[in-house]
């Protein structure tokens, strides 16, 4: 977790030649794992940076010449890697062939691929991360520990590529371990994105689960967030790890629905239809749209034969389901429809992925995002008759109480400053032709969006990006916009709210139907 934040200020005037040289020792200590890091700065689009990310894998090359003969092999396949993110099927297709496109990654080596042999380290967020013990003494300090005991290595992925048929169109490519399993990774590339929010997601949710380690109450009820490594080869596109045994939340519930109605259910462009010509979006809603579509998640949970595994998964699902609904709202973490949204078949517990629509951006789409996080009526019966009392509001209040403490707040912050030093793509290069002006437009938007979750974990309401909704309107928060004039359901007091206060807008203004008939029908919000 450090490396990364180390690498996003080395370009910092001040602190340049001490960052330098800090991330080249790690270079040459852990050149496997430091390798994956710094990829990013090498391949950055910003010319300053990468220049800097040549210029210390070569100096690390001239003083270990093992250090220098590892790097070359990484940098032959991940140069691969990425060509293989933006490339999809000639045809089309669902799968692709390594063997015709990108040889190179089958390795293997030998007579019938001569020169096509390496060996890099599987990139799974446990073999990147180094297992250091806490130290309680100066003595302890100087001690050598081995900080990565078990390392897994591949020395080539499988021919066939699972090709998905989602706009980006990201590949499944599977590494195969020296241990003999398989490990798949999604290769992926964003055209208009930046995959760096997803690494940076992950490591905010690794500070989280620090910090709810550290709380017994939350530790008593396994309140924890599921992270994957994410490795950037470029600003638009990377490796993501694959969050093994689960499936996506709308895939479970569109098999309940064939398996327990079949024939009932309505696609999306027919009820796009139906919202088209109405008069009333709200009325459609609740009047149409919902009597068709009752919930049936929890139909899911009944499958299994031991009542005891019944509750665990139940509660599973409750408490990681109101963890991720109350990080999600600090984050301003949008677009979770049911594909984006995961549950693990064994436990129960919630996964999210694909983080590129963060801090508020779900608010300025053409449609605007209007509830704070996903709370749909399947949602709710998945938790049982008691919905969101008791278990789910009890994980709510307690996950906002940690993550609004007044030394985790701090924490965290310093975690997303981050941004201020490197900031996204889509904060830079699209409003000035000044480079410099560039730069202060994008640390400038940085700042605003950490002043905006600083907000929030102050316990305000709606603090995200506010929008002009007609020409003769004033600018009104876009949360609950069906809701303007018949009070302040999701909008921003102007002050700090208690926990038990803020979690209890927050389920109200993700759970109000006017809110939700307003959303996108893409987002499915009957599901």
């Amino acid at each position: 977790m450090v490396l990364p934040q180390l690498i996003s200020r080395v370009h910092n005037t001040d602190m340049r030649q001490l960052f330098t040289n800090l991330i080249m020792c790690v270079l040459c200590k852990y050149p496997h794992q430091a390798f994956w890091h710094i990829v990013q700065l090498m391949k950055s689009t910003n010319k300053e940076h990468s220049k800097l990310g040549m210029n210390m894998v070569q100096e690390v090359a001239r003083q270990d010449n093992a250090a220098h003969r590892i790097m070359c092999t990484y940098h032959v396949v991940m140069q691969d890697l990425s060509n293989l993110a933006t490339s999809n099927p000639p045809d089309g297709g669902s799968t692709m062939s390594l063997s015709k496109s990108f040889p190179k990654l089958l390795g293997g080596g030998g007579a019938s691929r001569p020169g096509h042999s390496w060996k890099v380290l599987v990139p799974l967020q446990r073999q990147m991360t180094a297992a250091v013990p806490r130290m309680r003494s100066q003595k302890e300090t100087q001690v050598s520990i081995d900080a990565f005991p078990e390392m897994l290595f591949s020395e080539r992925c499988l021919d066939s590529l699972e090709v998905f048929r989602t706009k980006e169109r990201p590949k499944k490519l599977v590494f195969l371990g020296n241990d003999g399993r398989e490990y798949p990774f999604l290769v992926k590339a964003e055209r208009r994105g930046d995959l760096r929010k997803d690494s940076r997601m992950m490591m905010f949710g690794t500070m989280v689960n620090q910090l709810l380690d550290q709380n017994p109450d939350a530790r008593r009820r396994n309140l924890c967030l599921v992270t994957f490594n994410v490795v950037i080869l470029q600003e638009s596109c990377g490796l993501i790890e694959w969050v093994s045994k689960t499936r996506g939340m709308r895939h479970i519930i569109d098999d309940l629905w064939k398996r327990l109605r079949p024939g009932h259910q309505q696609t999306v462009r027919e009820i796009k239809d139906i919202f088209d010509h109405s008069k009333d979006l709200h009325e459609t809603f609740t009047k149409q749209v919902l009597p068709r579509h009752p919930p049936v998640l929890h139909k899911w949970f009944m499958q299994c034969t031991d009542p005891s595994v019944w509750l665990y998964k139940r509660l599973i699902f409750a408490r990681s389901q109101a963890l991720w609904c109350m990080l999600g709202y600090i984050v301003g973490l949008g677009d979770r429809h049911g594909e984006n949204i995961l549950l693990d078949t064994e436990s129960g517990r919630m996964v999210h992925v694909d983080f590129d629509c963060l801090f508020g951006k779900g608010m300025l789409l053409e449609r605007p995002e209007t509830v704070p996080f996903r709370l749909t009526q399947n949602c709710v019966a998945a938790m049982g008759v008691t919905g969101i009392e008791g278990v789910f509001r009890r994980s709510c209040e307690l996950c906002m109480g940690v993550l609004r403490d007044r030394s985790n707040k701090q924490t965290l912050l310093s975690v997303l400053h981050v941004y201020i030093a490197d900031p996204l793509i889509e904060w830079t290069g699209r409003q000035h032709k000044d480079p410099r002006h560039e730069e202060e437009f994008g640390i400038q938007q940085a700042r605003n969006t950490i002043g905006d979750v600083e907000k929030k974990l102050n316990g305000m309401l709606n603090v995200g990006a506010v929008v002009i909704l007609g020409a003769r309107r004033e600018a009104e928060s876009v949360l609950s916009p069906a809701e303007r004039g018949r009070g302040l359901l999701g909008r921003d007091r102007g002050v700090g709210l208690s926990v038990a206060g803020q979690v209890d807008e927050l389920l109200k203004a993700a759970m109000c139907k006017r809110n939700l008939s307003e959303m996108y029908v893409g987002w499915q919000p009957w599901v």
